[in-house]
Parts: structure tokens; sequence; C-alpha cells
């Protein structure tokens, strides 16, 4: 058996895990101030549960509503790239009673309704390598 190993990897020693793939994001916000919090998602579960595989966090000056932020993921392959800004500093997307985000959020594809959650499905993008994509935060009364 130990022989059949040996002989796998001499064989085959190239064979390795997908390179990570690390993309650049440009967040634009409504306003400046507070942090961009960026996540990056690959199941539906995981979105819907917000189990993030990726993430960061990146201060917005009260000077700017720009940010630009890399983010790597285990992949190449298909993620959900979403946002919010954190304007009170809680670390979280504040939502009101009826669980409306009360702070400026996006994603790198436009949902279809702000009505409901959009399914993993409807806002998923296939990410490469040096891929850049926009994200454009709006407050839910904007979309």
């Amino acid at each position: 058996m130990t022989f059949l190993l040996s002989l796998f990897t001499l064989l085959f020693p190239f064979v390795s895990a997908p390179a990570p793939q690390v993309l650049n994001l440009r967040v634009l916000a409504p306003t400046a101030g507070g942090q961009v919090y960026v996540a990056a998602y690959d199941t539906p579960e995981g979105f819907e549960d917000e189990d993030n595989i990726a993430h960061a966090i990146h201060p917005l000056p009260d000077e700017s509503v720009r940010a630009e932020i890399s983010l790597e993921v285990p992949a190449k392959g298909e993620y959900v790239l979403a946002a919010f800004q954190d304007l009170n500093g809680n670390g979280e997307l504040d939502k009101n009673f009826f669980g409306v985000p009360t702070e400026p959020y996006g994603f790198a594809r436009v949902p279809p309704s702000k009505w409901r959650t959009p399914h993993f499905g409807e806002i998923a993008t296939v990410v490469n390598a040096g891929d850049e994509f926009h994200i454009e935060l709006r407050h839910w009364a904007d979309y």
C-alpha cells in the first residue's frame, strides 16, 4: 500500500487544490464615514445563514465615499459579493422591526426586487483572479 501511495505521488506531483483568487472591489457609499464590510458567499446555504467564506472591513474616512478593497476567495467560481456600510459602528447591518436594512448595502449584481431577500442565483457572480467588481451601496428606499 505504501508503494502505491509513493507511486501516485511521483506520477501526479502537480495535483493540488485550486489557487486562491484575489478580487478587487470598488465600493461607492451614499455618505462618507463609518466602515465598509464586504463578504463573499459560495453556496446558497452559506448566503442564507450569513456564513461567509471571506470577508474584509475597510474604514471609510469622513471625507470619502469610495473604498478600494481586495478580497481573497478560495478558487474561481460563483460567489455572492455583498457589502454594507456600518454607520453607527456596531459591526452589523442594522434592520428595522420588519427586517428592512436601515444602513446602506449592496451586491456586485443588483437584486431584482427590494421587497424580499434575493436568492443566491439571482445575485451570484462568476469570479476569476484579478477581476474587478463595483458595488454601489444604497439605502433600501433607493433600490
